[in-house]
């Protein structure tokens, strides 16, 4: 008998909060104002509403959860933007929090959106600027009864979908498409647990997760995207991936078809914000 897989993801939307961040902020108040300002959040929620949703709103395996973390007072008009992006998607869990720590409130969320009742829980997290292929619930809970084979005594086992694009904003309001095949980015990475483990998948960093517990990396098709511009917290490691070559007219329906994204009206927005 086929074991259930239950499938959720973790998004932080600019979420204030002590710890989860590269960049350093004096105090809370500093790091809530750096993450408010009105530049930022229109970068974010661009992003957010163009190449995170899409993908999200098409999968075609509609069984699964995504937890949306957000802070209590994220101010308008973003906040009225994210609830209209989400309001038709019931897989999409919005969760308004209080300030606090990172780990602490992440582990919250997740453990609270486990279903006991499943044998086992993929767990994937995302930023608001990245996506995943429409797919990829589906791949997700296709592969696990291979996995299950390797997973160590805790039941835990990795599966990286290292095939991705990056969409690198350029000056001028460009938007440079990257065909690379990468190795533990934190989109197109999950872990399988046990739904009574006191692990998430927060508590094992992206980078360092083949050393902690079995690990498999697929690239035989694209299956994410992550956001490369000015308001990252993080610099996309190009340097730790191997480019692949795809010919350039055929971006645009690669991301249609596999993301759901219409990359030309993305542009078109993007371009028109102000210094983008």
């Amino acid at each position: 008998m086929a074991e259930a897989v239950q499938v959720q993801g973790l998004c932080r939307f600019s979420f204030p909060c002590t710890g989860g961040f590269k960049k350093y902020h004096e105090s809370l108040e500093d790091r809530r104002a750096a993450l408010y300002a009105p530049r930022r959040l229109d970068t974010r929620t661009l992003w957010f509403e163009h190449i995170f949703m899409p993908s999200i709103r098409a999968q075609t395996d509609a069984d699964f959860s995504m937890h949306l973390l957000l802070g209590e007072d994220l101010p308008e008009p973003w906040r009225g933007r994210v609830e209209d992006a989400i309001r038709d998607i019931p897989q999409i869990n919005a969760h308004w929090r209080a300030p606090g720590d990172h780990r602490a409130i992440c582990r919250d969320v997740l453990w609270r959106g486990r279903d006991a009742m499943r044998d086992v829980v993929a767990e994937f997290r995302l930023d608001d600027d990245d996506a995943v292929a429409v797919d990829y619930v589906q791949q997700l809970r296709r592969s696990w009864p291979r996995l299950r084979r390797i997973a160590n005594v805790a039941g835990r086992v990795a599966l990286d979908h290292g095939k991705g694009l990056v969409l690198e904003a350029v000056p001028g309001g460009g938007i440079t498409p990257h065909v690379l095949n990468t190795h533990c980015w934190s989109a197109g990475l999950a872990l399988f647990l046990r739904p009574d483990d006191e692990k998430i998948i927060m508590d094992f960093p992206h980078h360092k997760i083949w050393a902690r517990v079995p690990f498999v990396n697929l690239t035989e098709q694209l299956m994410f995207i992550r956001g490369d511009h000015g308001h990252n917290d993080a610099r996309t490691p190009f340097g730790a991936a191997l480019p692949t070559s795809v010919p350039e007219d055929e971006i645009v329906s690669l991301l249609q078809r596999r993301f759901c994204v219409d990359l030309p009206a993305f542009q078109a927005k993007w371009s028109a914000l102000p210094d983008a």
